[in-house]
């Protein structure tokens, strides 16, 4: 009996240890925005496959999204978000790719589309709160309270693994203390990057989602999500929403 006691202590302390060693990394379990990120551009799903046909958030998704809306809302009525440090993408948007051309805002609510000889290339729909803004080759989005970021970006024809890096500098010009999770990839060639990081200007922890994927035959496009690490549970359920909208080219006009 005594040495079982001693193998079940050994044992734990092995699985303390390497679940110290995995949370060192970014965390080798995605949970929050990160899984839903995953799940959606990697994992796919009926109601992901639903959604890019017509471009809207569909099913239990939808009502997952309402549920988190009403939390977080009470969430950030608590004194401990009140106390909590936050960021304001609005004023310091991460621009994760580098897309410096001039942008012009888009009425919130609708699908944004970005064209390539005035052909539709690839969209996202953003709930109605969010600040949308586009330029020639992206589109940027930012939630009401300014704590989640999103960015959708034309790469053009270049390799993924050339893209992935240039995410990683974009993400190093914004933030510093970086803890990338193990790299993520789908059969049909999507690349995902995740992990955590610290805003070099504002100080706060941020969860990130960046995704590296064909649109159309020789585009690749890059999606990118950064959210507040304190409230990233309350936006999980609303990153899946968006990423259920995700259309490619093939998908306008089903």
């Amino acid at each position: 009996m005594r040495i079982l006691r001693i193998l079940g202590v050994a044992t734990l302390g092995i699985f303390v240890i390497a679940q110290c060693a995995m949370s060192q990394r970014g965390g080798a379990v995605r949970s929050g925005v990160r899984g839903a990120a995953v799940g959606q551009m990697v994992g796919g799903s009926e109601g992901a496959e639903k959604g890019a046909k017509l471009g809207v958030v569909t099913g239990a998704t939808r009502t997952a999204m309402d549920r988190e809306t009403t939390a977080r809302t009470q969430y950030q009525a608590t004194a401990e978000y009140k106390s909590t440090p936050q960021s304001n993408f609005t004023e310091a948007p991460p621009d994760v790719f580098g897309v410096s051309e001039g942008s012009t805002a888009l009425k919130s609510g609708e699908e944004a589309v970005i064209r390539k000889d005035d052909k539709p290339l690839v969209g996202l729909t953003f709930p109605a709160d969010w600040k949308l803004s586009k330029g020639e080759n992206h589109i940027s989005a930012v939630s009401g309270d300014g704590q989640a970021y999103a960015m959708l970006a034309r790469l053009g024809a270049v390799d993924r693994q050339d893209a992935m890096q240039k995410v990683k500098t974009g993400l190093g010009k914004y933030l510093k203390d970086i803890k990338f999770d193990k790299e993520a990839a789908s059969k049909g060639g999507t690349l995902m990057m995740t992990g955590t990081g610290k805003g070099k200007k504002s100080g706060v922890d941020v969860v990130f989602a960046t995704a590296v994927f064909e649109a159309a035959k020789g585009e690749l496009v890059g999606a990118a999500f950064v959210v507040d690490s304190k409230i990233e549970d309350h936006y999980k359920e609303t990153v899946r929403g968006i990423c259920q909208t995700l259309r490619r080219a093939k998908d306008f006009g089903k």
